[in-house]
């Protein structure tokens, strides 16, 4: 990766991720302004972003802000987002400046698409493959995330739930990345410990899973490897103290390092598991994609040497014994009947991978 210094910060650039800009340090949210260069920005975030009071934060470092939209709620679903586009449909704006988890920064992605006109639908229907991906056009996004997670500010991919459907949806463009990702690890210091867990479970998830996966490669295992490592170190003991900023930053690079992993390999088969027990059980997500990784690892042991390599590599051992007493010490359980699947239910969730193409990823199985 190449480091390249410029007069406001050290920016990490590089072409294999459709060269976003990254922006990494403590209060490296005070370059906002030079990112936006002049544009007229649309702010997304969320209540607990306006709670803090850090609209006002930002609008006094740029008066570039022509409109704030700071409803955004966890996990959108499809009607969420047409009433934010709905919101929008009459603003001028030249780059959309996202502030927040994942969740703010997918349904960035899903607000920067248009047509030949700013119309919900259009992007509806491209989501779920109804129209061809061809024909639209992208608003730049500027991305900061806020907690140590989804790595969505350097993929492809958005996020989108379906409660009536009773499914996830994925929007993902070959070109929808954004313009710049911001990290600023000061802004992790008031998640939560529910929030600080669940994140970095499911960094950990995108790390692993990048690695047993049809569309591994050097490169993404690489980095896979260094996310993981850093979150078996940092993660249990930053819960013991969650105002050590040196463990929040570490963790907010397991973050990027894990989603520059699955922007080329996507996700596998603990991921597409999680779908279903998040929407019928209402497991969490970060908890869902995590807790069956030990089990994984026990499987795919001994069957790929690049495999057993890279686990030797993070956790020092050929076992799942380390992650699962990480996963203790978090109070995760490891075992479906905790979450209420028994075998009835397990043979839904078998059938629900059967044409998920998350599982189809997998280079291991249930």
């Amino acid at each position: 990766m190449l480091l390249r210094l410029i007069n406001f910060g050290h920016i990490l650039k590089n072409s294999t991720f459709n060269n976003i800009k990254i922006v990494y340090g403590i209060d490296s949210i005070n370059i906002i302004d030079r990112c936006i260069n002049n544009r007229k920005a649309l702010l997304i975030t969320s209540p607990g972003f306006v709670e803090r009071g850090l609209i006002d934060k930002i609008k006094a470092m740029t008066n570039t802000i022509v409109f704030v939209v700071s409803d955004v709620r966890p996990h959108p679903q499809f009607r969420d987002l047409e009433s934010l586009y709905n919101k929008i449909s009459g603003v001028y704006f030249e780059v959309i400046l996202a502030i927040g988890g994942g969740s703010v920064i997918d349904s960035a992605k899903f607000l920067s698409v248009t047509g030949n006109s700013r119309t919900y639908d259009f992007v509806e229907k491209i989501t779920k493959e109804k129209l061809p991906k061809k024909s639209y056009s992208l608003t730049p996004i500027i991305s900061v995330p806020t907690t140590a997670g989804t790595g969505s500010e350097v993929t492809p991919y958005a996020t989108v739930w379906d409660q009536e459907e009773s499914k996830k949806y994925s929007l993902h463009l070959p070109d929808l990345f954004c313009e710049f990702a911001i990290y600023d690890p000061a802004l992790t210091l008031s998640v939560p410990m529910d929030v600080t867990i669940q994140t970095g479970l499911d960094s950990l998830s995108h790390a692993l899973e990048s690695i047993w996966n049809k569309n591994a490669n050097d490169v993404t295992i690489g980095y896979a490897i260094k996310s993981a490592r850093l979150i078996i170190k940092n993660l249990v003991e930053l819960t013991n103290n969650l105002n050590h900023i040196a463990r929040r930053s570490d963790m907010m690079l397991a973050s990027m390092y894990a989603g520059m992993a699955i922007s080329k390999t996507q996700t596998a088969i603990a991921h597409a598991a999680s779908y279903y027990i998040t929407l019928s059980k209402g497991v969490p997500h970060g908890i869902a994609c995590s807790f069956t990784l030990p089990m994984l690892i026990d499987n795919i042991i001994g069957k790929y040497d690049f495999i057993d390599d890279a686990l030797i590599e993070i956790f020092g051992e050929l076992s799942s014994d380390r992650l699962r007493g990480v996963l203790h010490k978090l109070n995760v359980s490891t075992e479906f009947e905790y979450y209420g699947i028994g075998d009835s239910e397990l043979k839904k969730l078998r059938a629900s991978l059967s044409s998920n193409q998350r599982a189809k990823n997998s280079l291991v199985s249930f």
